[in-house]
């Protein structure tokens, strides 16, 4: 079971394993149980860490995210066996039907919707909130429509601008997909722990990909950096990453009760295993409670 803490390196210094916990050599020593880490960011190139470290860290179930020399997240590290019965569900995985994927994108949007319109009412966009709800309202097995991308055009813009544009480089982008990746870095570890393949997605199929399920399953999870950004005080924007972090405390109330991010991740991702296997008629509604005190 992983641990609880996300902790940032943004410095130089030398990262080992020793005795069960992690050992920050700099200026100053620092040891941190591994049991305690949920994930790991090395968001400086000029960190060094051993190999034995980041084997130890894997075992333990941590994310490992590094990041480039502009501090953005380049990649990820999970672990290669995480399930007893990875090679039954794998074999489950690759049989899962284009029709049954087809109904299971249709809820994955429906809920992402429901959730961005949610979020334009708390901001008192009234307007734009009707408009996605009636969206959500009308979305089709596979999404065939395209409501995601009409929902999306007008949620962003009602939050950041008329002219804001997902494709453009600014600091909203910048810290959206600081957020975004965090998020999809969990929902990769919590995929693999449930013995699935993070590579073979619903919708999403590119060939360079390693985490298309990761990018499908996470789309209702998306509201709690979109929330986190909005929330950005000015005075936070030049050091957002390490506010940014904190979206991995937040709270989240799925199938009636108020758990933590990741836990209800766990939850979410064994109703939608349930649901492939047409075990479960419908995914589970979501309700972002704020961070943890």
């Amino acid at each position: 079971m992983a641990g609880f803490r996300t902790i940032v390196i943004n410095k130089r210094c030398k990262l080992e394993s020793q005795l069960g916990s992690l050992l920050i050599r700099s200026e100053v020593e620092e040891r941190i149980h591994l049991s305690e880490i949920e994930t790991l960011i090395i968001e400086s190139t000029t960190v060094a860490l051993t190999a034995a470290l980041v084997t130890d860290l894997t075992e333990a179930g941590a994310n490992i995210i590094f990041c480039d020399r502009k501090h953005l997240p380049v990649s990820v590290f999970l672990p290669v066996h995480a399930h007893f019965s990875a090679a039954k569900n794998i074999k489950e995985q690759i049989a899962w039907s284009e029709e049954s994927k087809a109904r299971c994108w249709r809820q994955i949007i429906k809920e992402k919707i429901r959730q961005q319109a949610l979020h334009l009412l708390e901001q008192e966009r009234r307007d734009e909130y009707e408009l996605l709800n009636n969206y959500q309202l009308n979305v089709a097995d596979s999404d065939i429509d395209n409501y995601e991308a009409k929902a999306a055009a007008v949620y962003f813009r009602a939050l950041f601008g008329k002219r804001f544009s997902r494709n453009e480089a600014c600091f909203y982008n910048d810290a959206l997909n600081y957020g975004y990746t965090l998020l999809m870095a969990a929902f990769a570890r919590e995929i693999s722990a449930c013995g699935y393949l993070t590579e073979l997605g619903i919708w999403h199929r590119g060939i360079e990909n390693a985490f298309n399920l990761a990018s499908d399953l996470m789309e209702p999870f998306r509201i709690i950096v979109d929330k986190a950004v909005v929330n950005l005080l000015e005075e936070d924007k030049e050091n957002y990453k390490r506010h940014m972090v904190r979206v991995m405390y937040s709270r989240v109330k799925i199938n009636g009760e108020n758990q933590s991010l990741i836990p209800a991740v766990r939850i979410y991702l064994h109703r939608i295993f349930r649901f492939m296997r047409e075990e479960a008629c419908e995914i589970l509604d979501i309700e972002i409670m704020g961070e943890e005190e």
